[in-house]
């Protein structure tokens, strides 16, 4: 349900409805969302009463009390549900055995009004359901059955036929007679509630017909709040600079041809792919918009935009770094240490380093009038099929398999502003890995990342198998947070279940610094590997000592504000194994670019010339 300030606006009906989930070409029946949990299954499970006084019920209340009506919208996925004529149908990628399908994977249905909320039992809980009727009952749904008649004329409707109201005798509040199994008082109250004629319902009910044949009279009162099919693109002035990248922009639009919404899959704008429209072929329709180079000021606070001498924010609770303003001046270098992990060095910028030719600000400007590519890609796992990266990506060099599978282009196809960014990179990765004690591996791919306003990157690692252990990253444009934690099962032990519950027990603890209960964990696997308990006790006190501490995330270790023209370098071959991190930008337009070594022998052979490069004495940067 989309909701705000008391209101129900939106409802998406898709996967589980509830039982005795209804759909007809007027009429739709299902449950109100919320209080439930899923099973080790994966089965929705009502985990506690749903009463008057919960939000998303007052919502739907508030909506039809206040005659306002509500777009609906359908998912290929539901399952469960009673279409017109008695047909049970379960819609889904493995299993259709619907005599008709919907079109796409979410379906803008029409704009209903709630006509009735009630409660009914669901084990030993309540929940409520409403019905939805349609409010435009002169035209056709096109949901509906192709031979189906067409509905008849609103002069030659019944609108007298109402379903019984019975008073009840126990608790005097009214309830309608939903089901043609008998009457029930609704009112979750009431000590008869749920019962007919004192005895539990049958475990199959029936939906009366005069319930749901019964019809509303048109009503002008009744109205949406905003428009079913909004025409964004009528509201974008492209003139202004910062439009383009705007959290408006980029969630999407209405084709305005195949009426299907588009998602921004591309930096310049929007392309239609829907291939329903002219037998088969692609609906044409693309807009792109004229992307005006955003300045540094529209960006980042004023006082920030150029300090002499950057401040560096500390938190208490997290890993201070360790300070160094000498060794690569005009930089300020702070090293972040995770014993027996790694290390993060943070190389923070300033005026004299981003204001030099070729520096932090004209490279953000050069980033914007270049067209680099940039697109976003589908998740290759994410709750809703086919959902597209929070950010625009494009890689150089040899192939990087992240989150999403990325085409990647040869640094030969890299225009000169990549190439120099690589030289920084290449010179960040040096020093932070040389400081460290480490061995150097010259980075042989950029993956560039594009990121509009509210646009950002969730918690993730870059552990794969074909990466080596040194990642850097260069910031431009606004300021983002850095956030490094603990992965969920090194600091808890174990594994992590659906609904929070503990899972499997780590075979091979590490036991890291400030993980859960961590002295305890230490001193159980010094027994175990010492013989003095056996691998049965050992893990026996583990799942003890999960019960005592519940399964949580690990609280932030490390926190970094990154600046326009900052880097950063992760090195250490177990720090993405055992950490993980996020980006969260704080204004409209951001680059990430990221440099990595990926190892030959895990790329295709034709491809390894893409990530051969020799940079030109303009590119190579010397930390100036």
């Amino acid at each position: 349900m989309y909701h705000n300030e008391g209101f129900c606006y939106g409802f998406l009906i898709d996967a589980d409805g509830g039982e005795r989930s209804y759909l007809d070409e007027e009429i739709l029946i299902t449950r109100i969302g919320g209080c439930c949990t899923k099973d080790s299954e994966g089965n929705l499970i009502l985990k506690k009463d749903q009463d008057a006084g919960n939000t998303l019920v007052k919502c739907v209340l508030g909506s039809q009390n206040s005659k306002l009506a509500v777009g609906l919208v359908l998912g290929k996925q539901l399952r469960n549900t009673a279409w017109c004529g008695g047909l049970t149908i379960t819609i889904g990628q493995n299993n259709k055995l619907l005599n008709r399908d919907v079109p796409h994977r979410y379906n803008v249905m029409d704009w209903f009004r709630v006509t009735n909320v009630w409660f009914e039992k669901v084990g030993e809980k309540y929940s409520a359901k409403v019905r939805f009727e349609k409010l435009n009952l002169a035209n056709k749904s096109w949901w509906g059955a192709k031979d189906s008649p067409l509905p008849l004329p609103i002069e030659e409707r019944d609108f007298e036929t109402k379903p019984e109201c019975i008073k009840c005798s126990s608790c005097s509040s009214e309830s309608l007679r939903i089901f043609e199994d008998g009457w029930m008082c609704l009112d979750p109250d009431c000590p008869d509630f749920w019962k007919i004629e004192n005895a539990s319902p049958p475990a199959e009910l029936t939906y009366h017909p005069d319930f749901l044949n019964c019809r509303s009279p048109p009503d002008p009162t009744v109205q949406p709040f905003y428009s079913l099919v909004p025409d964004l693109l009528s509201t974008l002035d492209e003139s202004a600079p910062d439009v383009s990248t705007s959290r408006i922009a980029w969630k999407g639009i209405v084709c305005p041809k195949c009426k299907k919404c588009i998602r921004r899959t591309f930096w310049h704008g929007w392309k239609c792919d829907d291939d329903s429209l002219l037998d088969g072929e692609h609906c044409p329709f693309e807009k792109f918009m004229k992307m005006t180079p955003i300045s540094l000021c529209d960006v980042l606070d004023d006082f920030k935009l150029t300090p002499i001498k950057r401040a560096i924010p500390s938190d208490p609770k997290c890993i201070i770094p360790e300070i160094d303003d000498v060794s690569f001046f005009p930089y300020r270098k702070l090293t972040y240490k995770l014993g027996g992990v790694g290390s993060i060095t943070h190389f923070v910028s300033n005026q004299e380093v981003n204001s030099r030719k070729n520096g932090p600000d004209d490279l953000f400007v050069r980033l914007q009038s270049e067209d680099l590519g940039l697109k976003r890609f589908r998740l290759k796992s994410s709750l809703v099929a086919g959902t597209l990266t929070s950010h625009f990506a494009v890689n150089f060099g040899m192939p990087y398999k992240y989150v999403v599978s990325v085409d990647s282009k040869g640094f030969d196809e890299a225009p000169e502003t990549i190439l120099q960014v690589l030289g920084r990179l290449s010179w960040a990765t040096e020093k932070a890995v040389m400081s460290s004690g480490g061995s150097y591996l010259p980075p042989n791919e950029l993956l560039t990342l594009g990121y509009f306003e509210k646009m950002k990157i969730g918690f993730h690692d870059d552990g794969e198998s074909s990466l080596g252990p040194t990642i850097a990253t260069f910031s431009l444009g606004a300021k983002a947070t850095m956030s490094i934690r603990m992965k969920y099962k090194y600091f808890n032990g174990t594994t992590r279940r659906a609904g929070g519950a503990a899972g499997t027990l780590l075979q091979d603890d590490p036991v890291l610094k400030d993980c859960i209960s961590e002295g305890e964990r230490r001193k159980l696997k010094h027994d175990l590997e010492a013989g003095v308990i056996t691998r049965e006790s050992y893990d026996l006190s583990r799942r003890a000592l999960l019960k005592d501490h519940k399964g949580r995330e690990a609280t932030t270790a490390i926190k970094m504000e990154l600046n326009h023209g900052d880097l950063v370098v992760m090195h250490g071959e177990n720090l993405q194994k055992y950490y993980e991190h996020s980006v969260t930008p704080e204004n409209k337009l951001r680059f990430a670019l990221t440099a990595r070594y990926v190892k030959p022998d895990h790329v295709n052979a034709k491809e390894i010339q893409k990530g051969e490069f020799t940079l030109t004495p303009d590119q190579i940067y010397d930390g100036k």
